[in-house]
């Protein structure tokens, strides 16, 4: 229950950090630290990734890639929307560090479970 709560917390604050102008509160510019943003993108989505199969499971992994792609999705209209928010611009690179993020914990969710499932037949 509690996974399912912080999985749309972390939707909710993923939405408000990609619409927000929060550039004149001079301590929250991460950009310098980070770069571009790709990192910030990348750690985003792939802990978006890690608290969906929490919340939700991962009995049939073409629901898992399904929801991991609309997640894309979402990444790519917010990229969109940022056109028109003051201060805040299209990048093509964070549309691809959301689907990196997405894709790297795919991958190390499916490497675990092919290691447990390893393990069941020793």
């Amino acid at each position: 229950m509690y996974s399912k709560i912080i999985f749309f917390i972390w939707l909710l604050a993923i939405t408000f950090i990609s619409l927000v102008d929060y550039s004149s509160v001079s301590c929250l510019n991460l950009s310098k630290g980070f770069g571009t943003g790709f990192w910030l993108h990348l750690i985003g989505y792939f802990i978006a990734g890690a608290l969906y199969v929490l919340a939700f499971g991962n009995k049939r992994q073409k629901v898992v890639l399904i929801t991991f792609f609309a997640l894309f999705l979402l990444g790519v209209l917010f990229e969109i929307v940022q056109i028109y928010v003051p201060h805040r611009t299209f990048n093509p690179k964070d549309i691809a560090a959301n689907g990196l993020g997405l894709a790297g914990f795919y991958v190390c969710h499916m490497i675990y479970y092919q290691i447990e499932g390893l393990g069941r037949k020793i």
